[in-house]
């Protein structure tokens, strides 16, 4: 798996085990419903910015083995 499908994956599965909806995310980050579809599904790699607001919404630190 690469490193993008590991990001979204891991960004997905983080969300619903929170029991969040893509929409509660996107208004709690400002981030697009589309921006969060495209980085869980793997098409799109997050740049920090997107991925510190993320974490920080969905109560999880970013490190070198977490990622996200």
């Amino acid at each position: 798996m690469s490193e993008k499908n590991k990001i979204g994956a891991k960004v997905k599965l983080v969300r619903e085990n929170r029991k969040l909806s893509i929409e509660d995310v996107s208004e709690r980050t400002n981030l697009s419903v589309e921006q969060i579809e495209s980085i869980e599904s793997g098409k799109l790699v997050p740049n920090l910015t997107p991925l510190i607001k993320l974490a920080r919404v969905l109560g999880v630190r970013l490190d070198r083995k977490s990622v996200v």
